[in-house]
C-alpha cells in the first residue's frame, strides 16, 4: 500500500476521534486567558486603572526575572473545587517557564466567596506554602471580605511581585504628557496622566498625550493635531488626544508604528465608549482619563509580545497549592498531578502523526514579516458635532 496514503488514512481516522475530545475540552468550563494574560477579569470586578497597573507590573517582572504572576477572577467555578479549577487554569494557560516552573496564579471566585493561589514548584523557596498563606491573609482577606476586589487584588499582586524580586510602583522618566491649555483639569488628573505616560512607556513603548484647546485657530482640528504631534516630538508609537472645547470636537492621532494594530476603527470604538458619554456632559477630565486608560489597556495587552516575541513554554503542573478561604486560615494542601485524559492522549497522538505527515511530504511553510514605514504618525479618528 502507498505509504503516503497510509499516513493520510491514519490522520483522517484520528481527526474523527479527536473531534468529540475537542468538544469536551471546550465544554469543561475552563476559559482561555485574555489578551492581557496577566489580568483575566472574567467577573468584571477589577477597575481598568488597577488592571493596567497590574499588567504593567506583570510584564516588567517577566522581562526582568522570567517569572509570571497572573490574576484571574471568575463569578463562580460552577461546582468545581477551587483547587481543581485553579490547577486547570494554571496548566492550560502555561503560567511560568516549563523548565523553571516559576509561575503564580491568584484566583478569586466572587460568588463562591473564595480564593486560591497556586505557585509552581520552582518558586516554593521564595513563595513557600506558609508564605503564600500569610500574603493572602494579610493582603487579600480584609478587602475581599468587604468585596473591595480591586484593592485586595492590587495589594496581593504587588506583594507577590516583590516576593519574586520585582519592584512595583517604580518607574523612570519625567516627560510631560498633558498640555491643558483650556484649563480644564485638576492637578490630580494631570499628575495621573503624566505618571501613566511615563510608567507605561517602559512596557508598551508608547505614551498618550492629552491636549486641551479652546480654538485651533485657522487650522482644522485634524491639522492642528498633526502639527501638535510633531511639535512635542511625539514618537511613532505614541498617541495624542486633542479636545477642542470651543469647537465642541475632539481628535485622536496614533503614530505610524501602531496604526496597523490600533486602527482608526478601534480608536473610533474607544472614543464612542469612553470619551463621548463624558464629553457630551462636559466632563472633560473624566473623558480624557477613561480614553487614555482604554488605549493603555490595548497597548499593555500586547506589551509582552513587544518585549519578548517568544512566549515561555507552558509550565509544568505545580507541585503545591495553598488555600486561605474566608472560613479557614489553615494553608497548604498538597496535590498530585492529574492524569492525562483519553481525549488529551488522542490529541497528543494526533499531533505527533500530523507532524510525521508534514515531514514525510517535505512541506515547508515560511512566514514573512512586512515592516512598517518610518513616518512618525499614522491615521486619526475624530468626532464632530
Amino acid at each position: 500500500m502507498n505509504k503516503k496514503f497510509t499516513v493520510f488514512a491514519l490522520v483522517a481516522m484520528l481527526v474523527c476521534l479527536l473531534i468529540p475530545a475537542a468538544g469536551t475540552a471546550a465544554a469543561d468550563g475552563i476559559p482561555e486567558h485574555t489578551a492581557a494574560f496577566y489580568v483575566n477579569d472574567f467577573a468584571d470586578v477589577i477597575d481598568l486603572k488597577t488592571e493596567n497597573a497590574l499588567v504593567h507590573e506583570g510584564v516588567r517582572l517577566h522581562r526582568d526575572t522570567g517569572a509570571q504572576v497572573v490574576l484571574a477572577t471568575v463569578k463562580s467555578t460552577n461546582g468545581m473545587p477551587m483547587q481543581e479549577f485553579a490547577n486547570a487554569l494554571f496548566n492550560r494557560w502555561g503560567i511560568g517557564n516549563a523548565a523553571l516552573n516559576n509561575g503564580v496564579l491568584l484566583l478569586l471566585s466572587v460568588e463562591d466567596d473564595n480564593y486560591w493561589a497556586v505557585q509552581g514548584k520552582g518558586l516554593t523557596e521564595p513563595l513557600s506554602d506558609a508564605k503564600l498563606a500569610q500574603i493572602l491573609a494579610a493582603d487579600l482577606e480584609p478587602d475581599f471580605a468587604k468585596k473591595q476586589y480591586s484593592a485586595g487584588a492590587r495589594k496581593t499582586y504587588n506583594t507577590l511581585i516583590r516576593s519574586l524580586g520585582g519592584e512595583p510602583g517604580t518607574h523612570t522618566g519625567n516627560r510631560t504628557y498633558v498640555a491643558d491649555n483650556a484649563g480644564l483639569f485638576k492637578q490630580v488628573t494631570k499628575d495621573y496622566l503624566n505618571q501613566s505616560g511615563n510608567r507605561y512607556r517602559e512596557t508598551t513603548g508608547s505614551g498618550v498625550y492629552v491636549v486641551t484647546i479652546t480654538n485651533p485657530g485657522q487650522q482644522t482640528l485634524q491639522d492642528y493635531t498633526y502639527a501638535k504631534f510633531a511639535s512635542v516630538y511625539a514618537g511613532p508609537s505614541d498617541v495624542m488626544i486633542v479636545l477642542d472645547i470651543g469647537g465642541d470636537n475632539y481628535h485622536v492621532l496614533q503614530g505610524k508604528n501602531i496604526d496597523g494594530s490600533l486602527t482608526n476603527s478601534l480608536l473610533g470604538d474607544i472614543l464612542d465608549q469612553e470619551m463621548e458619554p463624558y464629553f457630551a456632559q462636559r466632563k472633560y477630565a473624566e473623558g480624557a482619563t477613561a480614553t487614555a486608560n482604554a488605549i493603555y489597556s490595548f497597548l499593555l495587552a500586547r506589551a509582552d509580545q513587544r518585549m519578548d516575541e517568544a512566549k515561555p513554554e507552558a509550565a509544568a503542573v505545580p507541585a503545591a497549592a495553598a488555600l486561605v478561604s474566608p472560613e479557614s486560615t489553615e494553608p497548604v494542601i498538597r496535590q498530585e498531578v492529574p492524569p492525562v485524559t483519553a481525549g488529551q492522549g488522542l490529541r497528543i497522538v494526533g499531533l505527533f502523526l500530523i507532524g510525521l505527515l508534514f515531514i514525510s511530504l517535505r512541506v515547508s511553510l515560511r512566514n514573512r514579516r512586512i515592516g512598517d514605514g518610518n513616518a512618525s504618525s499614522g491615521g486619526g479618528v475624530g468626532r464632530h458635532h
